[in-house]
């Protein structure tokens, strides 16, 4: 072998060893990795009310770091109201602690967790999600003095759940204004503002500390995702509005109280944009889940579990994060928890009203619950104070005899939507559930006759406004026609009305009430349900309808 030979072979024994020696160094550091990342993220299993109030359930959405400074980085999007019109949970109607230091100071329903979006891998920096309290929980209010009581398990009446989302998505869209004599075009436009550089500023001028490595590295890497993730559907889904069009109906229409729940699934299930789908859903009330065997306004949906896994896709979640330990069980807890939740009773809230209430005319509101109601929708035990569901209580009425908005159950994808939600769990994944739990079922996906809301029990009535299931009524007196149903009115953070059983509103917009409700619009409507009469029904007597709204207050 010559010399150049023996310089070759050298060479390339060397470089074999050089990279059998960086594979080696690069499987210990992924092993190392993997060591580390397992204390990331160690699952915490929490009992049924604390999964429900701070338990992850898959939505995580943003780092902890970046929660704290963004609202103060985009006033103009966080605080569509104006400065004086309170603080960004207050102008969106989040519920705060009474404790400004618990939960990091976030909002009740801010679920702080280790866990990356989507994905569920384990992160060395906080993410923020939601827990189900977000939208299960709600304040009540007889006054704008009033210091407020807040209650878990009514659907929230003042959360604006959509308008903050897009004020989030404009945050994270906004570009710097082009500067003076300076113009871009689609090719090369400004830059954008949120950066890991502008966020690294805000967080150490308000917190006093700088970010520490790993939290800057986790901010960009998230900041590129979630960027990534809301520009690739634009096409599809356009731009988000932001500013003070967040909380417009014109163009936000959701609005306070509601959701749009399938128009989520019907983009992540079936790529399809969902934009011209105007149904509304009102936030349900979660008390004695273990009473509604059909659940769901429209009854679709069984077992328990399933209807909180398909809420939880709905809000944020994917198949993948929810498989895992922590988040499947706080989704099972929280659930657990809502199957044996009672609601107070009106005259323990209200012990004023209850002292002045005629028993006499309580008696006769009872009858006539008992000739109209009780059937579909049960009664209390009088003797036991448990509730008895009545004869077609969990019974689909359709909507040809309801004759209440019908948005809901006939948009375009709604027959196809169950073989394709129960198609999304494979058989070993924590939440697959039987496919007779979910309706319509086989067969029956294009049969609109059966299609409707299911009678469902009335236990806490008095805590369940706005009423129907898009949130068209505000009071009980309207919803039984003591009161002529409003085809205006005000939303927003709106006081509790005991007398008539709901929420008031102004006679226009006010500083705690912005969102005009108009219900002559699609999507909106606060037509049927004319039990026991009829507004304009020459049989309607008002003073046996005053009566049983009485009783349906001891409910």
């Amino acid at each position: 072998m010559s010399i150049s030979q023996d310089k070759l072979y050298l060479l390339s024994r060397s470089v074999l060893i050089g990279a059998n020696l960086l594979v080696a160094a690069a499987l210990a550091a992924t092993a190392v990795l993997i060591h580390v990342e397992n204390g990331w993220a160690k699952p915490v299993f929490r009992p049924s009310q604390e999964a429900f109030l701070q338990g992850s359930i898959g939505t995580e959405l943003m780092p902890l770091p970046v929660t704290s400074v963004l609202p103060d980085m985009f006033p103009e999007y966080f605080l569509p109201g104006g400065k004086d019109a309170g603080d960004w949970a207050q102008q969106f109607g989040f519920l705060r602690y009474g404790d400004p230091h618990y939960n990091e100071g976030l909002p009740v329903g801010f679920a702080i967790s280790n866990y990356r979006p989507a994905s569920g891998a384990p992160s060395p920096v906080p993410f923020v999600g939601f827990s189900c309290a977000l939208c299960h929980s709600t304040e009540i209010r007889e006054n704008d003095a009033h210091p407020g009581t807040i209650l878990y398990g009514p659907g929230s009446v003042s959360l604006n759940l959509f308008a903050w989302i897009d004020a989030f998505q404009a945050a994270i869209l906004a570009r710097e204004p082009s500067p003076p004599g300076q113009t871009f075009d689609a090719a090369s436009p400004p830059p954008y503002r949120l950066t890991l550089a502008s966020i690294s500023d805000a967080y150490q001028a308000k917190m006093g500390r700088k970010l520490g490595l790993s939290e800057r590295i986790m901010i960009w890497a998230w900041l590129r995702q979630i960027r990534d993730r809301i520009t690739g559907g634009l096409p599809r889904f356009d731009e988000p509005f932001g500013g003070a069009q967040s909380r417009d109906p014109q163009f936000v229409p959701t609005g306070p109280t509601r959701t749009q729940p399938f128009r989520t699934l019907v983009r992540s299930t079936l790529d399809r944009p969902g934009n011209d789908m105007p149904v509304y859903t009102k936030i349900a009330t979660v008390y004695s889940e273990d009473l509604r065997h059909r659940a769901q306004f429209d009854g679709t949906i069984a077992n328990l579990y399933a209807r909180s896994s398909l809420a939880a896709l709905a809000a944020g979640a994917t198949i993948t994060n929810m498989a895992l330990p922590e988040i499947a069980h706080n989704i099972r807890n929280a659930s657990d928890f809502t199957a044996t939740l009672r609601p107070p009773r009106y005259d323990d809230m209200f012990p004023e009203n209850a002292a002045r209430r005629d028993a006499a005319r309580v008696k006769r509101g009872w009858e006539v619950y008992r000739q109209y109601c009780t059937d579909c929708h049960g009664d209390r035990d009088s003797v036991t104070g448990g509730w008895v569901n009545g004869a077609k209580t969990g019974e689909v009425l359709p909507v040809a005899e309801l004759k209440t908005d019908p948005e809901r159950v006939m948009f375009r994808h709604y027959g196809e939507l169950a073989a394709i939600m129960f198609g999304l769990f494979p058989d070993k994944h924590p939440f697959h559930f039987p496919r007779e739990d979910i309706w319509p079922q086989p067969g029956e996906e294009n049969n609109v006759t059966i299609r409707g809301y299911v009678n469902a029990p009335l236990d806490g009535m008095f805590l369940r406004a706005p009423y129907l299931h898009n949130g068209s009524v505000l009071t009980l007196a309207e919803l039984i026609n003591l009161k002529q149903r409003r085809e205006v009115f005000y939303r927003g953070d709106n006081t509790y009305d005991p007398i008539e059983v709901g929420f008031r509103s102004p006679d226009a917009v006010d500083a705690h009430n912005y969102f005009k409700f108009d219900t002559t619009l699609r999507g909106n409507s606060n037509k049927g349900h004319d039990y026991p009469w009829a507004y304009g029904d020459p049989r309607r007597n008002p003073d046996d309808l005053a009566a049983l709204l009485e009783y349906l207050k001891t409910l």
